[in-house]
């Protein structure tokens, strides 16, 4: 680290601290943090495609994952018969435009330069009229 004294009146009462160059520090450097891999056994996965019942899958070291995934399937369950409030639709509804929007093609949309642009572009011609006259000499 870069030890820099802002103090304007250091006093003498002991050694100067000892100075580290930038050079030899590092600004930032990455750390992996560890994070358990688990992995969901093949059984699990043969009785969630359905190719085991769920009774030849509860085993002792398996039974945390076929509790989950059980509890996963009535939440998302409870989720499909849940149905947005009228209100919600209506002002959704509302906030849609009442006809749709006319698409118009690049070409036939109007054009308008301003004086910058005039004078980018003339300025371009210029440079490349330059460049050709210089090649064909």
């Amino acid at each position: 680290m870069l030890y820099d004294d802002l103090n304007e009146h250091p006093e003498a009462t002991g050694p100067a601290p000892k100075r580290e160059r930038a050079s030899e520090v590092p600004a930032d450097r990455e750390v992996e943090i560890p994070i358990p891999r688990r992995t969901t056994p093949a059984s699990v996965h043969a009785w969630l495609d359905g190719d085991l019942p769920e009774a030849a899958v509860r085993r002792g070291d398996t039974v945390r994952d076929v509790e989950f995934w059980n509890r996963l399937n009535q939440d998302i369950n409870v989720r499909r018969q849940m149905q947005t409030p009228a209100y919600v639709i209506d002002k959704i509804m509302e906030s849609l435009p009442q006809a749709s929007p006319s698409m118009t093609p690049w070409w036939r949309k109007p054009f308008g330069m301003t004086p910058m642009m005039a004078a980018a572009v003339g300025a371009g011609l210029l440079a490349l009229g330059m460049a050709l006259t210089a090649l064909l000499r």
